[in-house]
Parts: C-alpha cells; structure tokens; sequence
C-alpha cells in the first residue's frame, strides 16, 4: 500500500504544468571547450532536475531551444559529469551567454539578459568576497597558531566589513531591479526582524510567546508567492521545510494548522500552490512517525477532495480518497471501531465489551515470524501490567485477532502457547476490519483506552511498554 501511494504522488509534481506563450532559445558558448556535451538542468523545490542536452562545436557554442518555453528560475549549465559548471536565470525566452574555461565566471558576457546583467555582476561580487575570506581563513589560522591576539581581532573586523558591504550590495539590487527573480532571492533569505516583547507599566513582560507568534506569524512576509518563478530557486525549499519541520512542532493539529497557513499565502500563484501541497501531503503520508496521517487525511479532505489541486485527474483523485478513507477510522484520538468476532469456540465477542484501563487490539498470524517473536514479549507485559491479586478494573487486556489463513493453525498456537487474553477471527469477513483498521501486514497494534479511543498504534512490544509507563508516570503527576 504505502509504494502504491508513493507511486501515486510521484507524479504530481508534472502534472498540470502550463507554460508560457513564448519558446526559448538560448546560447552558449564556452571557449576551449569543443565538441563537450552540457546539460541544461533547473531547480526545483530541494531537487535539480535536467531538461536538456547540447554538444558544443568548434568554438565551444551550443544552444538550447525549444517549442515549449521555459518557466522562470534558476537554472544550470553541468557538465557530461553532471558536475555544476554555473548557474544563470532564465526569464527571457532568447539570449546568449558566453565564457571560457580559464574563469567561467569572471570571464561571463551576456546578451539580451538583464536579469543575466544582475546576477553574474553578484556572482563575481561574491566570488571576490569568497577570495578575500579564503584569505582571512587563512590568516586566522596562522594567528591562533601563535596566539596573535591582536591579528585575530583586526581579521574578525575584516569578516565583518565583508558581511556588511554583502549586505549592502543586496540591498543596492533590491532597491534598484525589485521585480528581478534575484531580488526576490535576497528578500528570501532576508530574515525578520522580531520586535521586543510588549511589556506593562512594571516593566514585566506580558506575552511570553509573543517574540515566537510574531515570528511565526511573518514568516512569508519577505515571499513573493505571486512570483511562480521563486519555487524554481535554491532558497524556496529550505525555508518553506524550516518552517513546516522546524518552526512547527510535529504534533499533527500543529502541523495541519501550518499547512492551511502557507497554503493560504502559497495560493497566489499555481506552481507554488502546487509544489507546498505536494511536498506536505507526501512529507506526512510518508512519515515514519505514529499519527502523522491525520496530517494526510486533512489535506486530501480540505484540498484534493474539494478540488483545489488543479492538476489531478479523476483517477488518481478517486484513490487518493480511498486511501484517505481507509486513515480516518484509525486515526489517533478517534474512537476505534467497533469489532465483533469469534472465539475459538465460534462465539462472538465484542471489542466495546472488554473493560480494562488499555486495550491493546493486535492483528497477527500464527505463521508470521515477526508475529512469533512478539507474542511472548506481549504474555509477559500481559503479566506485568495484571498482577496476581489486583482488583478493581483490569489494567490491561489484549483483543487478539488472528489473521491465520488455517484456523486450526492458530487453535494449535493458543494451546501450546497458554496465550490468556480473548482471541478471535473473523472467517468470513462479517466486520471489514481490514479497511477499519487499514490492516495489510500483520503484526499490527492499536493502544486504545478504557473508552476505546485510540491512543497509539503500529508500535511493537517494546514501545507499548514504554508508551504505557510514561503515560502512567504523567497522569501520576
């Protein structure tokens, strides 16, 4: 099931995409690199992605083109390798580039590109502020060496002028050529600036979280998300993740509220839209830890179902529901399902009617190796959690459902195992448990409480164990 819905989601991403009215044709020549092969690649989200190929001639000059133009954003020159030669921007349909192999860099000219104009103008700015702290490193080290007080001092003031004059130069591109994809760059990486904490006539602090809410609540302010073009960049991904792994506590009602935050912001432009309920949806479908696919449910609930991703078929959109459907009866904090199955000796018992303080409902077969290597580690915590003696309601008990395809298999495993608790089957199928409780493997656990809402689930032995203890330890407290 869960390659099924990787499978599903791995082709969102190009689906849907709408281009531009314009082709493109781009050309580049690289002197004293004849007859080489360079790929055309671009960024995506956290990911670099090849669009095209070229081989250049004599003189080192290739081009790209194509009937479909490119959309805009940062994009890369690799060598056959797939080894970075340099990046450049793309948002004109037409221009020309060209360089040598003695300083790629340096040497750049460009034609018909101003946004090329500003970008390879930074890029060398930076490359001979990267020589300068290459120089410094250098001179630092010597420094320590030999204890030099004085020159570590004066070379920290030099960093500091390079990081100010950086910033000055930033500041000077985005004042001049605001609507260019690199000032749209720099405003992202630009973080904000929280105000003190508002404090009453004692000078005391009245909102201790305040400094936190501000900053969570401007956290897109320096985004664009009219500008399709930015989710094409390095710096996009990395600070969206930051604020939804980060910034967000991974509890799913957090997550769920951080997802409709910048989903709401992220509307304004489609790719963008796109490319944030994409990465959420499959971030959290995916994850490994136990209740993130609330987080999953929510998004095709709110978005998919309600026909806000554009780009998705009705295929597609038919099973991602189905799988959404097959989450919400198991959810955590939800009230498990109600199970009504056959004992041993074909008498029907009910999971609602077991009165203990936790419930564990396992899923399991007697043929299962894993099955077999959990099943003693459940007698004995069986044990530990129901003392000898102990009265009122029973801690703990275990509603045992056997997926054994041979029932007289799972009959001879009770008896020769002396497993105590209630254990049943459901021959014929009568309760689907296998859709209320998204069942597709065995072992499977579910911790509900003494009023069957579900407290954890798909978790071993060992970490129902722990799960128990630190619980009893809070409600101790």
């Amino acid at each position: 099931m869960k390659k099924s819905a990787l499978f599903l989601f791995s082709i969102l991403l190009m689906a849907g995409t709408t281009f531009a009215k314009d082709a493109y044709n781009i050309s580049i020549t690289i002197k004293g690199a004849p007859n080489k092969k360079f790929y055309l690649g671009y960024y995506f989200g956290d990911k670099q992605y090849l669009r095209d190929s070229a081989i250049t001639d004599k003189a080192g000059k290739m081009v790209y083109k194509g009937d479909k133009p490119l959309e805009g954003g940062v994009y890369l020159v690799a060598t056959a390798e797939k080894s970075l030669l340099f990046d450049f921007i793309v948002t004109e349909p037409e221009f020309s580039l060209e360089t040598d192999t003695a300083d790629v860099i340096l040497n750049m000219k460009i034609k018909g590109s101003a946004e090329n104009d500003v970008f390879f103008a930074y890029t060398r700015y930076t490359s001979s502020m990267g020589r300068q702290a290459n120089e410094f490193d250098a001179q630092i080290k010597k420094a320590k060496e030999i204890n030099d007080t004085a020159t570590l001092r004066i070379t920290g003031d030099k960093y500091k002028k390079i990081s100010q004059d950086l910033f000055e130069y930033r500041k000077g591109v985005l004042k001049d050529h605001p609507q260019m994809l690199l000032s749209k760059i720099f405003k992202m990486m630009t973080d904000i600036d929280v105000p003190d904490a508002p404090k009453n006539f004692k000078g005391e602090i009245i909102d201790s979280n305040f400094q936190f809410n501000y900053y969570y609540n401007h956290y897109f302010d320096n985004f664009d998300f009219s500008d399709e073009r930015i989710v094409r960049t390095p710096v996009f991904h990395n600070k969206f993740e930051a604020f939804m792994v980060k910034l967000t506590p991974q509890i799913p009602d957090s997550i769920i509220k951080s997802a409709d935050f910048v989903l709401t912001k992220a509307a304004a432009g489609k790719e963008n839209f796109k490319y944030c309920l994409f990465w959420i949806t499959n971030h959290y479908e995916t994850s490994t830890y136990m209740g993130m696919d609330k987080v999953f449910v929510h998004m095709i609930d709110e978005y998919y179902a309600k026909g806000k991703a554009f780009w998705i078929d009705e295929t597609l959109l038919f099973k991602m529901k189905d799988r959404a459907d097959q989450l919400r009866n198991n959810l955590i904090g939800n009230k498990g399902p109600n199970l009504n199955m056959l004992d041993t000796n074909n008498v029907y018992h009910s999971l609602y009617n077991i009165k203990a303080k936790y419930t564990l409902l396992i899923f399991w077969d007697a043929n299962c190796g894993k099955c077999k290597e959990e099943m003693p580690k459940l007698r004995t915590l069986y044990d530990e959690l129901n003392p000898k003696g102990a009265t009122g309601l029973k801690m703990f008990d275990v509603y045992g459902v056997s997926l054994t395809p041979d029932s007289k298999e799972w009959q001879k495993y009770l008896r020769e195992n002396k497993l105590k608790w209630l254990n049943v089957y459901d021959p014929n199928n009568e309760t689907n448990f296998r859709k209320l409780y998204d069942i597709y493997s065995t072992p499977v656990l579910y911790l509900l409480d003494e009023n069957k809402k579900i407290l954890a689930k798909r978790i071993n032995v060992e970490q129902l164990t722990e799960f128990i203890k630190e619980r009893e330890k809070k409600n101790a407290k």
